[in-house]
This record gives structure tokens, C-alpha cells and sequence, in this order.
């Protein structure tokens, strides 16, 4: 055995890798049967074991198989709604799937088409949803045929949002005739959820099904989905599987599939070592679904590594807490921080846990489009280091939105700090829930009814450090959790290296179909473009730097312009080579995951799940105590921007509104004001936390919620910033009718789609649209005029 080998072992040995129950021989196995019956059956059996293959996510060459099968019968009624089916749910891009659904639904409209039944059949399992012509179609088919047609029709109508037609269904579990009644708990076992009183519906059809009945095995599998007390149904769905017909022993095979344990192994076994390709396939998709199901836990030493990890972020607070003396200290650390710890913890508060996963997950969805962003960062400096820093500086200043009263006036001082307010709120609050949620509950095998006392717990760590020892301590910790994100990651990429075979296996061997395309320039309709990316990053970048109070805070707590070029030298190029390390990262999970898929958890696909799959890598897949430290990293990613943003909220809220007119340097109130800027921390910290409880109303692609969520003010905050320093004719109501006329476009193009732009334009359209209104509501002769500076 080779030194790889050896190291791969190793690692594997310590890892979760292996599952408790289902053996690798056993999964391999199952794996077999169904390549097997796909290369070996016909028609729907070889249908049958194409979609349990799909459905676990082993999706190679199943599409080039059926596209043979449809060159050689596609003509064929009935059989050829099967290939649409299999090719259907292959498609790796929506309109590849619509192409198969569409040719589905134009047999439906057919009244003459001799496969009817199977296309109705066909959407139900699909879920789809139709339109409301069709709509009309099937409720036409369920007066005028009944039976198995009108079952599945209202299957598509519940899909389709008509609740109502669920109840149609319960009763056809009591019609004359058999095949209805099959029909009519088949459809109800694809509806998910379905209201109790069907559930407990379902129940007393399947006592009441006679036993020499066809339609008992389906009410009975039904039942079993649908009802959590499901010891009374899986003594009879065994006896199917022992000794049913081929279409009961699959029946019963997919209802263990779905809901079935560790007990049930054995039953699915013997039955996918039997005679019959159909059964055989619907038990080998019982056995890796049920293994996808094994719970892989943290061990202690990932415990002790979260344990330490936490004292260590708690001792730093304590520690600066005592050498505190006056609030310049607490929140500027004394004006005489070190440039490079500065600049670290400057990038470790813009990259949190959102973008940590985000980008992977994005690499791994959409493609390595989004990495294009990177080529602005020359771009971005230039205007950052010799143009806005400078500016900035000119003013001795604590909060950065002084500078607008200076210029402006106290009310769009006020309007700044309440954008800034918003925006920080609602990053914390987004961090924390998504690291709570989308992370630590998961992998800590928690309920989602926990998410409130984890973001709790995290929160209450973080306030604690940062309200005991302020910026200082801010600093410290995030040159600390740099360390450990980068570490973390490194750990990772590493050990998939290992598992795949070589740096070579990172990268796919073709574009995949289901990534943006590459587009080069402007193309408003596009997802991403190479320019449109740069654009967005240009934009996000300088309006952060220029108006962000903890990006100014840091050029604030150095001594000169020159060190305050410097930190972002360091925060932009650390910015730029963790953030193409995390995509590369995002290939190599995507790779992994792809010849792994066995390692998904249930109902996963890499492609629809990829923001999640990077934690779900860290506890399956890292040795013991190394899964801990990961998972530290993720934790400081997430405390590093709570805590910044703590921190920052609250000098704003102390400068901007506690105490406005009081002399922040008499000795005599040094020891009020550090106490003040603690309570507020702590306030800021328990409102961010309330608000992380209520987050959960965010979904979708977590890059896609950080720009429709966390950027949506930046740009209108900038706005501000460029009124008071680059128009010298600028007005307050100028100032405040652009803000407000930039957050107004920047929600028209995120949740209303205005134009037709993607997401990527949010931040441009809004920078657009205040630089072009301000100046020109300035020249109107309304409301007061700029206040002097001189």
C-alpha cells in the first residue's frame, strides 16, 4: 500500500464516514442491483430504477441512456411518458426539464391521446404545477372519467394550490372499485403534508381494506407516510414485502424507503436478493435511503475544541476589560492599533458566515462566474486608497456619520445612522440565525425548535467578549478567528484531496450544464456577467469602505492616511485569496459530493442543497477534533462580524445619539461613557438576537439573501457620503430625497424585479439612481442651505 493509501486510511479510520447499520458492502450493493436493472430491464421497470438512481443522486449516464431509449421508443404510447418522466427529472437546468414536461402536458390536452392516464400520473409524481387552462382540464377528466384519471388529477390540483380537492381523495378511499381506491392512496402518498383528518382517513381505510383486496398494500403504505404511530402499518407492509406480488413488494419497499429504520434492513435485504428485477430495485432504494438517514455525530474531542474555543474568546474580553481606561480606548482602542492586525480583523468582519458558505455553495450551484468579481479589487483600491480614505481623515471625527452633519446637518446625520443601523441589524441578525439554523443545529442533531436557545447562546458569547473589552478585544479575536477560518477550510480541501485522489480531482472535466454561462459584458437579464459582477463588487466595496461605520472605524483607529492605505492593502488581498480559496473549495466539494452521493443526507441533490453541503463535508468527513475545529471556524466567522458590528452600532448609537452635545474627553466622564457604550453593546446584542429568532422568514440561495437582505442599504447609505464630500452644491433635502430614492429602487429591483435585473444590479441601480437624483434636487431652491465648514 502507497503512502497515500495510508494517509487516506487513516484519515477515513477517524472520520464518519462508515454508517453504523447499512455497510459500505451493503450500500455498494444496493448501488449494483440498481445499475443493474437499469442496464438489464426494460420499460418501467428499467423506468423504476432510473428514478430511485435520480432520487439518490447518482445521476451518471442515466440521461444518455434514455436518450437512447427515447431515439428507439419514443413513439410508443404509455412507455414513452415514462422516458419524458426519467429525462425530466435527469435535466440539470429548469428548461431542460420544461422541454420533457412540456411534450407531458400536451398529451393531457389531447382528449384523443391513448396515454392519458400515465401523463396525469406523470405530473402528480413530478409536482407540478398547473396552469389554470389546465386546471380546467383536469377538474373536466375528474366529472367526466372518475376512477384512476380523476385520483391523479386531483393529486396536480392539490400541487397546484386547491387544497380542497384532497378531500375528493379521501373519498375515493371509499369508491366500489378497487383500482380507485389504489389510485386514491397512491396520489395521497405523494402529497406532502396532508391535513390530519386525512391522515387518520387513511388509517381507517387500510383497517377497513379487505385483505385479498389490491388496493390494501397502497392504503397501507399511505397510512404509514402520512401517520407518526406507524407500528400498527409495518407488520403488514413487511408480509407484502415477504410475500406480495411484484407491485406490492415494491410498494411496501418504498414506504420503508420513506419512512422505514434500522429494523427494516433486513426484511429489504432478502428482498432485493430475490428473483424479481421491480421488487428487487424498490428494496435496494429502501436500503440507501434508510442509510442516508444515520444520524453522524460530534465526538468529544470536537467538544472540547467548541469548548476551549469559546473560554479563549471570553479570557480576551476579560483581559482587555482591565485595561480600559478611557471610551476612545473602548471604541477606537486608543487611535495606536497595528495596521496588520487591523487589516485582518477588517477582513474577517466582512467575511461572515453568510459569504464563508455562501461562496462554496455558489461555486458548487451557479459556477465559478462569481469569482469574476475578483479582477475589480486593483479598481477598488485605487479609488479606496487615494480617493475616499483621504477624504475621510481630513476630519478627527469618532463616528463616521459626523461627517454628514458637518456637511449636511443633523438630519441626514440622523438618516445615515439609522441606514447604517438597519443595515448592521439586520446582518447580525441574519449571521446569527443562518449560523444557527443552517449549521450548528444540523450538525448538533437538534430540532429546528432549538434555533432560538443556539442563536441565544451564540449571541450571549459574543456580547460578553465584546462588551467587556471593546474594539481591542474586537481585533484580537478576529485576527484569532482569521486564523481559524483559513485553517479550517485548508483542513477540509485537504482531506477531500486525499479521498479523491490529487489536486487534479478538484476541478470538473466540462463546464457543468447547470452553470451560468459565461457572458463577458453587460447583459441586464443575465444572472451573472463578468462586468455585471465587477460592477456589483466595485460598488459594494467603495460604498462599504466609504460609508460603512466599521470600515471607517478602522481607518479611524490608525494613525495616518499611509497606515490606513496599508489596512486595506492587507483586507483586500486577504479578501481576495480566501475568497478564490473558497470557491476552489466549492469545486472540490461539488466533486467530492458527486462521487459521493451516497454521503448526502436524505431527500438531498447536491446542486438544489449546495449552501448546506460544506457543514454537512465538516462532521461526516473530518477526523475527530478536527470536525470541532472547523467547526470553531464557522463560529468565528460569524462571531468576528457580530462582534464588529456590536461594536460599531454601538459607537454609533452612543456618538450619534446618547450624547451628541456632551464633551466625550472630560476625565470626569470617561467612566460613565465606558459604561454607557457596555449597556449599549448589550442592548444592540439582545436586539440582535430577537431579530435572529424572527429571520427564518429569509430563504433561497444565501448569496442571493445577502444581496437582497444585507446589501440593501449600502448603496443609499454611500449616497449620503457622496453628497457631503463630491457635490459641492449639495443640500440636505438633495441628500435625503436621494437616500430614500436609492433604498426605494434598491427594493424595487430585489423583491419586485423592476427592469427585469437580477439581484447582481440591486447595489448599481440604487448608486445609479441617488448620485443622479441628489445633485439634481440640490439645484432646486428648497429647504436650508449647506451649512458652512468653515
Amino acid at each position: 500500500m502507497g503512502f497515500r493509501s495510508l494517509v487516506c486510511a487513516a484519515l477515513l479510520s477517524l472520520s464518519g464516514f462508515a454508517s453504523a447499520q447499512v455497510s459500505d458492502e451493503l450500500r455498494e450493493e444496493a448501488v449494483e442491483v440498481l445499475r443493474d436493472t437499469l442496464a438489464n430491464e426494460s420499460e418501467w421497470v428499467k423506468v423504476h430504477a432510473a428514478e430511485y438512481l435520480l432520487g439518490l443522486g447518482y445521476r451518471d449516464g442515466i440521461a444518455e441512456v434514455y436518450r437512447e431509449e427515447l431515439e428507439a421508443h419514443g413513439d410508443q404510447p404509455q412507455y414513452r411518458i415514462g422516458i419524458w418522466r426519467v429525462l425530466a427529472r435527469a435535466a440539470q437546468f429548469d428548461e431542460e426539464r420544461a422541454e420533457w414536461i412540456d411534450r407531458i402536458r400536451a398529451v393531457i390536452a389531447d382528449p384523443d391521446s391513448p396515454d392519458r392516464l400515465h401523463a396525469t400520473e406523470t405530473l402528480a409524481k413530478l409536482n407540478y404545477v398547473a396552469t389554470e387552462d389546465e386546471i380546467a382540464i383536469f377538474e373536466a377528466d375528474a366529472e367526466r372519467e372518475g376512477g384512476a384519471l380523476a385520483a391523479f388529477g386531483y393529486c396536480v390540483l392539490v400541487h397546484s394550490g386547491r387544497a380542497e380537492y384532497e378531500d375528493n381523495l379521501v373519498e375515493f378511499l371509499s369508491a366500489d372499485e378497487e383500482r380507485t381506491r389504489l389510485c386514491a392512496a397512491y396520489a395521497l402518498r405523494h402529497i406532502d403534508p396532508v391535513a390530519e383528518t386525512t391522515s387518520v382517513a387513511l388509517a381507517n381505510a387500510a383497517r377497513n381494506e379487505p385483505e385479498d383486496s389490491t388496493a390494501r398494500a397502497y392504503m397501507f403504505s399511505a397510512a404509514h407516510y402520512h401517520n407518526d404511530a406507524r407500528e400498527e402499518f409495518e407488520p403488514v407492509l413487511r408480509e407484502y414485502m415477504e410475500s406480495g406480488t411484484v407491485a406490492e413488494q415494491r410498494e411496501a419497499a418504498e414506504a420503508f424507503a420513506h419512512r422505514g429504520g434500522d429494523g427494516d434492513l433486513g426484511a429489504l435485504t432478502a428482498l432485493m436478493n430475490g428473483d424479481e428485477a421491480d421488487s428487487s430495485a424498490g428494496a435496494a432504494y429502501g436500503i440507501l435511503r434508510i442509510a442516508r438517514r444515520e444520524a453522524h455525530s460530534l465526538r468529544a474531542l470536537d467538544w472540547l475544541a467548541i469548548t476551549a474555543y469559546a473560554a479563549a474568546m471570553l479570557g480576551i474580553g476579560w483581559y482587555f476589560a482591565r485595561r480600559t481606561k478611557t471610551s476612545e480606548d473602548y471604541l477606537l482602542g486608543g487611535r495606536r492599533m497595528n495596521p496588520i492586525t487591523v487589516g485582518l480583523s477588517m477582513f474577517a468582519t466582512l467575511l461572515s458566515t453568510l459569504t464563508y458558505l455562501a461562496i462554496p455553495g455558489e461555486m458548487m450551484k451557479h459556477g465559478p462566474m462569481i469569482v469574476s468579481q475578483y479582477l475589480a479589487m486593483p479598481l477598488n483600491f485605487v479609488i479606496i486608497a487615494f480617493i475616499l480614505i483621504p477624504a475621510i481623515l481630513k476630519q478627527r471625527v469618532t463616528s463616521a456619520y459626523e461627517i454628514l452633519e458637518i456637511r449636511l446637518g443633523k438630519s441626514v446625520r440622523l438618516l445615515g445612522s439609522i441606514f447604517f443601523l438597519s443595515i448592521r441589524f439586520m446582518w447580525m441578525a441574519l449571521i446569527v440565525y443562518a449560523t444557527s439554523s443552517k449549521v450548528l443545529v444540523p450538525l448538533l442533531q437538534m430540532d429546528q425548535s432549538a434555533t432560538p436557545y443556539v442563536c441565544a447562546i451564540l449571541g450571549v458569547i459574543t456580547i460578553a467578549y465584546t462588551s467587556m473589552g471593546g474594539l481591542r478585544a474586537v481585533v484580537i479575536t478576529d485576527v484569532m478567528q482569521t486564523c481559524i477560518l483559513f485553517g479550517g477550510a485548508i483542513l477540509t480541501i485537504a482531506v477531500i484531496t486525499v479521498h479523491l485522489g490529487g489536486v487534479g480531482e478538484w476541478f470538473p472535466k466540462s463546464w457543468s450544464p447547470n452553470w451560468d454561462p459565461v457572458r463577458v459584458w453587460y447583459d441586464p437579464a443575465a444572472r451573472v456577467t463578468i462586468a455585471g459582477a465587477m460592477t456589483s463588487m466595485v460598488v459594494w466595496y467603495c460604498c462599504t469602505a466609504g460609508s460603512d461605520q466599521v470600515a471607517i472605524q478602522r481607518y479611524l483607529a490608525t494613525k495616518d492616511v499611509s497606515t490606513a492605505r496599508r489596512v486595506m492593502a492587507i483586507s483586500m488581498t486577504t479578501d481576495v485569496c480566501v475568497g478564490m480559496f473558497l470557491g476552489t473549495l466549492g469545486l472540490a466539494l461539488f466533486s467530492y459530493f458527486q462521487s459521493n452521493p451516497h454521503l448526502l443526507p436524505d431527500t438531498y441533490q447536491t446542486l438544489q442543497n449546495a449552501d448546506v453541503l460544506f457543514p454537512r463535508f465538516i462532521v461526516m468527513g473530518l477526523p475527530a477534533g478536527i470536525s470541532g475545529l472547523v467547526i470553531a471556524g464557522l463560529l468565528a466567522a460569524a462571531m468576528s462580524s457580530l462582534s464588529s458590528g456590536v461594536n460599531s452600532s454601538c459607537l454609533v448609537i452612543t456618538v450619534d445619539f446618547l450624547k451628541r452635545d456632551a464633551d466625550d474627553h472630560e476625565a470626569t466622564h470617561e467612566k460613565r461613557n465606558i459604561r454607557t457604550a457596555r449597556y449599549v453593546s448589550v442592548f444592540v446584542g439582545i436586539a440582535v438576537i430577537a431579530l435572529s429568532i424572527m429571520a427564518g422568514l429569509v430563504g433561497g440561495n444565501l448569496l442571493e439573501v445577502v444581496y437582497k437582505v444585507v446589501n440593501l442599504l449600502v448603496a443609499p447609505l454611500f449616497v449620503l457620503f457622496f453628497m457631503a464630500l463630491f457635490v459641492p452644491w449639495g443640500t440636505a433635502v438633495g441628500a435625503i430625497v436621494a437616500g430614500l430614492a436609492s433604498a426605494a429602487m434598491a427594493i424595487a429591483i430585489a423583491y419586485f424585479g423592476v427592469f427585469g435585473l437580477s439581484f447582481i444590479w440591486i447595489m448599481p441601480g440604487a448608486l445609479i439612481t441617488g448620485v443622479v437624483v441628489g445633485p439634481l434636487v440640490s439645484l432646486l431652491p428648497i429647504g436650508p442651505k449647506r451649512p458652512s465648514t468653515a
